[in-house]
């Protein structure tokens, strides 16, 4: 394979008529900077593709693990939110139950209030025995 610099020299010595140094120096300065130029667009594509490919190949496992642990977030915040609305639902209907609970707290009073009496008629009933068993006796 015959490089474009070898190609280029070649072709400078072999021509009948000497140019001047200085225009030859920058005739070669020149032909190098395409080549490389050329060169360096060729392989351009094949290098970013590389390099696009070596980024996911790092990357691409974290991403993939922090998906997993999103979706995992998304499941549980999904849960949460079930109970707080759940939790919000019965918290209101506390407030249609205000009447209900009236009831059943005036129902304890009233259930209170007639255990003492029922205790106390328990204690005279005791009482008047005893009382009858010492006049009786």
């Amino acid at each position: 394979m015959i490089s474009s610099s070898s190609l280029m020299e070649s072709r400078l010595n072999s021509s009948p008529n000497r140019f001047d140094p200085d225009i030859e120096a920058k005739v070669r300065s020149s032909l190098r900077s395409i080549n490389e130029t050329i060169q360096s667009n060729a392989n351009e594509p094949s290098l970013a593709f590389y390099r696009i490919q070596e980024h996911v190949r790092r990357s691409l496992p974290t991403m993939i693990q922090k998906r997993i642990e999103l979706e995992n977030l998304h499941d549980r915040m999904n849960g949460l939110i079930f109970d707080i609305e759940y939790s919000v639902d019965a918290v209101k209907s506390l407030v249609t139950c205000d009447e209900h609970l009236n009831n059943i707290a005036t129902n304890l009073e009233k259930s209170i209030y007639i255990s003492k009496q029922i205790n106390l008629i328990k204690q005279q009933q005791i009482q008047q025995q005893i009382l009858e068993k010492k006049h009786g006796s």
